[in-house]
């Protein structure tokens, strides 16, 4: 039975019945099927209407900027209607991409990326918000690969199962899927009850300008250099997922290798536990410094095979390995970072390397494919993961 207002807000969140990492896995997973089955989808479609890899990459920069501006109105939407409201926003912007990107039309591809950004930004931070009010600091280790094991059959599936539908069945198939795992993340929410006020009750207090927070947020070295990290790995799947599928499509293989290839990369998920248990025994700093250099390497590889496209897609999945293990063990330096008091706003700042991340590779990308061809695209992607190996050496060794 739901408690009355002034008693939940009573109550601390530790002394009540609470979601564990599994409940929150489920719901990652569900997010992550309804994204995944149209991440191969999207630039293939936008490579259609638009006509040139340059085109789509300015088309995802211009969505990467309007997302990135809309991002920061959520702190106050939770303020405003709740974390219990802004969580099913985030679900409804996921059915509505589809019924935009199934008319076929750049109106509709414009529109149908940037609802699908804002959505994904709505549910990233209430997640991560409910991730660190219930889970213990101690846990993370353990609770955030279990994430990523549990999203890995959806990114698995998905990105091939999706292009498999826009090109076997139609456009509809392929978006229809997707609005039907959108609709699950929905039932699944309300399903677990945290919309009552019990589970809300610190997400509904007022909370800080999130302009404000921004300085907070650059003051904090530890916090600086989680925000890094994740941007990184975020700019080295940004290339991936829109350019490898694109190698294949220009080398004139069948479209659907281009899917595959993004699903046998995703499957590397599948070893997050693995990837958890090198952290714990290595520590943070190594495991994370590794990760980005295997990608580097193989990534920086691949564009010098560029002309060889099997050799390339080898290599660049040689370098999905570095980058699952970041998925796994990425967002952890942020996670233990940040102080209780300020998580929220904290958490909005973070949740802008998604956004930059977006923002950089789509930018780079484009004045790159200006005057390179497309494997170049793969040289820049190894040089910047390098540098960011580089950087991950000033994680604490503590970690």
């Amino acid at each position: 039975m739901a408690l009355p207002r002034q008693d939940a807000e009573a109550l601390p969140l530790k002394d009540m019945v609470t979601p564990g990492a599994t409940a929150f896995a489920v719901m990652f997973a569900l997010e992550s099927m309804a994204r995944a089955s149209l991440a191969t989808v999207i630039p293939l479609q936008a490579y259609v209407l638009f006509g040139a890899a340059r085109d789509v990459s300015l088309a995802f920069l211009a969505v990467a900027v309007t997302g990135l501006a809309g991002s920061f109105a959520i702190p106050l939407l939770i303020r405003r209607i709740g974390r219990r409201w802004v969580y099913p926003l985030g679900g409804a912007c996921l059915v509505l991409a589809p019924l935009l990107f199934v008319t076929e039309t750049i109106a509709g591809q414009l529109g149908g990326m940037l609802v699908r950004v804002f959505g994904t930004a709505c549910l990233n931070i209430t997640l991560n918000l409910y991730i660190m009010d219930f889970i213990h600091k101690r846990d993370l280790v353990r609770s955030e690969p279990r994430k990523f094991l549990f999203s890995a059959a959806a990114w698995t599936i998905g990105p091939s199962l999706g292009v498999l539908l826009f090109y076997r069945i139609g456009v509809w198939a392929a978006n229809g899927f997707s609005l039907f795992c959108a609709l699950l993340v929905l039932a699944n929410f309300w399903r677990m009850r945290l919309l009552d006020d019990a589970a809300v009750a610190k997400a509904t207090r007022p909370q800080p300008n999130p302009l404000a927070s921004i300085g907070r947020f650059l003051a904090q070295p530890r916090l600086r250099l989680a925000w890094v990290i994740a941007f990184g790995r975020t700019c080295w799947w940004g290339a991936f997922m829109v350019y490898a599928p694109l190698l294949i499509v220009r080398s004139g293989a069948d479209p659907i290798f281009g899917g595959l290839m993004v699903s046998a990369a995703s499957a590397m998920l599948f070893l997050t536990p693995l990837w958890g248990r090198i952290g714990a025994r290595l520590g943070l700093r190594r495991t994370i410094i590794g990760a980005f250099c295997l990608a580097g390497t193989a990534t920086f590889a691949a564009g010098l095979a560029g002309t060889l496209p099997l050799l390339a897609a080898v290599l660049l999945m040689t370098g999905a390995l570095g980058g699952t293990c970041l998925d796994a063990v990425g967002n952890i330096p942020f996670l233990r970072a940040a102080h209780p008091y300020e998580r929220p706003q904290m958490t909005t700042v973070f949740r802008t390397y998604m956004d930059f991340g977006d923002l950089v590779t789509s930018g780079a990308m484009a004045a790159v494919l200006t005057f390179f061809d497309l494997p170049a695209v793969f040289i820049v992607s190894g040089i910047f993961t390098f540098v960011l190996a580089a950087l991950a050496r000033h994680l604490p060794r503590s970690m």
